[in-house]
């Protein structure tokens, strides 16, 4: 309906536009550039984390029951809505925007100080730092086989299961390796949400500040390998969740998009397409990322040179904001429905006839859907989020490289492969967007 070719053609040019603009412009200017704004100081007392970490938990074993016991019905059922529609899709963006509000609403923390206490004795088992955060990407690997490949990962009683476990997987390992060690190594969506709220324009504790979105993230430490990788994984997923949908995937599966067999006769194909994805992505990155260092270093004193190493794991934090921009178009219009069918599961949420909202008679709308216009609309929304996702990278990446190399000209050889690599990433993401799809 949409003459998507064009549309994939400008938001290209406006990447490569903003490549050029950075090339241009002096470090010290970009660099100024990213310097928040504070506002005023926000101190929370020590109870407050403690408050709402005991509300989050009990929250989330109330809705528990419901998955286990309510409707089986996904679309009725207020623990699918809440996991999926609220805290996979609308809280992972809100920390795009509002910055780290899982600091806040983590389920674990309060409960651990209150039984071990804040200043407890050394944990009973200790975490090889060889493991690094190889744990987490693990981890949220196995998240990505069942979002993605998993026949039924919206059935309530079977998500009930499979958060309940999780929860208490992750507890058991605060109590072993210590909370500090396994939510910042291990829990893979403490860590998500912690570099997700680092390219937010807010961040507000200790001080509230605004700035640039992505600021805040040049006061990260260095990323190790692990850390790197698992930044390239958010975006991996995000892609192939996508990905798995289009014609041209199942295509290649052997699947008539038409007669679509159901997910659980794609299982193996969808977790083999995922995990080849992510190793894909991260050979190329690195690829891009050496081709470019070694460029910039040829001309450079052996002293001066910056290792390959060092580049790939700062660079990787670049990828985050388009991770971002995916998650964000991919599940824009999931997120428009079902956020709906959530706020009358939350009028109603035993299904026993209650309307504590007052949306007894509100009918869930996809008239949104039904026009071209409409249509139209929608779409620009996504592939802007797509856009200015890519546009932030470039700016991150630069400045970064910025901070590597004394010299304008090492910055710019360094970021030319690099450059290219958006520019198709971009080609991709868009295209995702407008291919027609099967499932």
């Amino acid at each position: 309906m949409l003459p998507t070719n064009l549309y994939i053609i400008a938001g290209c040019v406006a990447v490569a536009a903003s490549i050029v603009g950075v090339a241009y412009l002096s470090e010290s200017r970009l660099l100024a550039a990213f310097k928040p704004l504070t506002l005023f100081r926000t101190p929370l007392p020590d109870t407050v984390p403690l408050v709402t970490s005991f509300a989050s938990m009990t929250f989330l074993f109330a809705i528990s029951a419901i998955g286990a016991f309510g409707t089986a019905d996904p679309l009725n059922n207020l623990f699918s809505l809440t996991i999926w529609a609220i805290w996979w899709v609308g809280l992972v963006l809100a920390h795009g925007v509002l910055g780290n509000l899982w600091s806040l609403l983590n389920p674990w923390t309060g409960l651990y100080h209150v039984l071990i206490g804040y200043q407890a004795a050394p944990p009973y088992l200790k975490l090889p730092k060889a493991c690094g955060h190889w744990i987490a990407v693990l981890v949220f690997l196995g998240f990505g086989v069942f979002e993605i490949a998993d026949p039924a990962p919206d059935d309530p009683a079977r998500l009930t299961t499979f958060v309940l476990g999780y929860w208490l997987f992750t507890f058991v390992g605060m109590v072993l390796f210590g909370d500090k060690v396994w939510l910042s190594r291990c829990e893979p969506f403490t860590i998500l949400f912690q570099l997700v709220a680092a390219i937010s324009p807010v961040r507000w504790v200790p001080e509230l500040r605004i700035g640039l979105p992505g600021w805040s993230i040049f006061s990260l430490n260095m990323p190790s390998i692990s850390l790197a990788v698992f930044c390239l994984t958010l975006l991996g997923v995000g892609s192939f969740d996508g990905l798995k949908e289009s014609f041209w995937w199942l295509a290649k599966i052997g699947v008539n998009p038409l007669m679509f067999p159901g997910k659980s006769a794609i299982f193996w194909q969808s977790v083999y397409g995922m995990l080849a994805l992510n190793a894909v992505l991260v050979t190329v990155f690195a690829a891009v990322t050496y081709i470019g260092i070694r460029a910039a270093n040829s001309s450079l004193a052996p002293r001066n040179r910056v290792p390959f190493t060092t580049a790939f794991c700062w660079f990787s934090l670049s990828v985050i904001p388009i991770a971002l921009g995916y998650h964000f178009a991919h599940f824009f219009i999931y997120f428009l429905v079902n956020g709906q069918y959530a706020l009358l599961a939350l009028s109603d949420p035993l299904t026993s006839g209650a309307n504590y909202l007052g949306l007894a008679k509100t009918q869930v709308t996809t008239g949104f859907l039904k026009t071209k216009n409409s249509v139209q609309v929608v779409f620009f929304i996504q592939a802007g989020g797509v856009v200015l996702s890519h546009v932030i990278s470039v700016l991150i990446a630069h400045c970064f490289a910025a901070r590597l190399y004394k010299t304008k000209r090492q910055t710019l050889i360094s970021q030319l492969p690099l450059a290219v690599f958006m520019i198709l990433y971009t080609i991709f993401g868009l295209w995702l967007l407008a291919t027609p799809r099967g499932m």
